[in-house]
């Protein structure tokens, strides 16, 4: 039923729909039409002839000979073709004595038993010598003019109609097809799989297949700039991370020659900072590039939840905080048991840090993740941009850190096909991850 309606909505599908209701509009107009000249020609002869017959018995202006005449000529009639009648001084004779209708030329139904006459009539009355002689004839031309009209209509224009809806399903189908393996890459792109490439399209080339090489070409020059910029990235932090790592020796060897000098403790801190700093770059880098899925396994959030926060519950009691979790049937996901680990955890050292004494309350629904504190929070037109890299929010920079922890949590969770959303908790901060079950 969804694959169907999915085809409904297709602009091939529409276009068929469309089309074929043209088609039947010109077609029922052009039937119409047709009808409504037939009818009128068969209407035109029938008159015709009804008035010469009329003109022959009216001939005399007696009205006895008019009376004379009808009765001889019906008489000698088929009451179940022609229909024969003269209402004169002398009364009214002929082969139906039946009522009359008003009009003088119409199609009617006439009916008298005495006479044994009933169905459809043309008939025709005019005014003659004396009275009102009328002249009618069976309907049958017009009846089988109708038969015709509808076995064309039924035999031809519906199984036309019919076919071509048909055949604009088949199509809109393929075309389905085509678009589905269009909105799958876009959706791998969209989810960081810069390697997605759409499939050789059934079919004969046209705008949908141009449609998707531009896609693809898009998708490389993406992947070639992703790719150099990740490199670059990496590049640097490899190469800076060795003199670092020499400058943090060197800085332990000194405060061990000069114990006391406050100035190297204090360098030393920075040191270590910043190989915080390169370790958190690559390591975003390496989630980024998608390598930690071949990884994925079951992972447990109501368990794991269980373990980050007796972790840090000793943490939360050294700064006055009330670290509580609270579970609601928690879910499983496939993911990367480490790395889910340090979602939690870089959004419980968040809430420690930057919230003063307080509950900070771990929820674990079904496969969504909070993290609720009661600090300053942060403004909603800011609350994308933390996600940056390396950005900081004025109030923090006297803080520790290096503003790379909620760009790693992001990284972390697009990773997993999750997303990351930041809300008011009034007061405080509400971090809220939500992932595919």
């Amino acid at each position: 039923m969804n694959r169907l309606l999915e085809v409904l909505r297709t602009t091939p599908m529409r276009l068929t729909l469309r089309l074929v209701a043209l088609f039947l509009v010109v077609s029922l107009v052009t039937f119409g039409v047709t009808w409504w000249l037939a009818n009128n020609a068969l209407m035109d002869a029938a008159e015709t002839a009804l008035e010469l017959q009329i003109d022959a018995l009216s001939a005399s202006d007696r009205p006895e000979d008019i009376a004379s005449a009808v009765r001889t000529a019906a008489a000698r009639a088929d009451a179940d073709h022609v229909i024969l009648r003269y209402d004169g001084p002398q009364g009214s004779v002929g082969n139906y004595l039946g009522p009359l209708p008003k009009d003088k030329l119409a199609e009617v139904r006439l009916k008298d038993e005495t006479g044994d006459v009933e169905g459809s009539y043309i008939l025709l009355r005019k005014k003659v010598a004396g009275g009102e002689l009328s002249a009618g004839q069976d309907a049958d031309a017009f009846h089988d003019l109708r038969e015709i009209f509808l076995q064309v209509l039924t035999f031809t224009l519906l199984p036309t109609a019919l076919l071509v809806l048909g055949g604009g399903i088949i199509f809109a189908f393929r075309s389905a097809q085509r678009l589905r393996a269009i909105e799958d890459t876009l959706e791998r792109l969209a989810t960081g799989d810069l390697a997605a490439r759409l499939p050789t399209l059934p079919g004969a080339p046209d705008d949908l297949t141009r449609v998707g090489l531009g896609i693809d070409r898009l998708a490389a020059a993406q992947e070639a700039s992703v790719s150099a910029l990740r490199q670059v990235s990496a590049d640097i932090a490899h190469d800076l991370k060795t003199p670092i790592q020499r400058l943090a020796v060197l800085l332990d060897q000194a405060r061990a020659q000069a114990p006391g000098l406050t100035l190297l403790d204090r360098a030393a801190a920075e040191v270590d900072g910043i190989v915080a700093t390169f370790q958190a770059l690559l390591q975003i880098a390496q989630i980024e590039g998608g390598s930690p899925r071949a990884r994925f396994t079951a992972v447990d959030l109501g368990s794991l939840a269980q373990t980050m926060t007796e972790l840090y519950e000793p943490a939360a009691l050294e700064t006055g905080h009330d670290l509580t979790l609270t579970l609601h049937a928690p879910g499983t996901i496939r993911g990367e048991r480490t790395l889910l680990g340090q979602v939690i955890a870089n959004l419980i050292e968040n809430a420690l840090r930057h919230s003063p004494p307080g509950p900070v309350v771990l929820t674990v629904d079904g496969t969504a993740i909070t993290v609720a504190d009661r600090g300053p929070g942060i403004p909603a037109a800011e609350q994308q941009t933390v996600l940056r890299r390396l950005y900081r929010l004025d109030r923090s920079r006297s803080t520790p850190g290096s503003g790379l922890g909620l760009a790693l949590v992001d990284a972390i969770v697009k990773l997993h096909g999750g997303t990351l959303k930041l809300s008011d908790n009034a007061p405080g901060l509400r971090v809220t991850v939500e992932f595919q079950p």
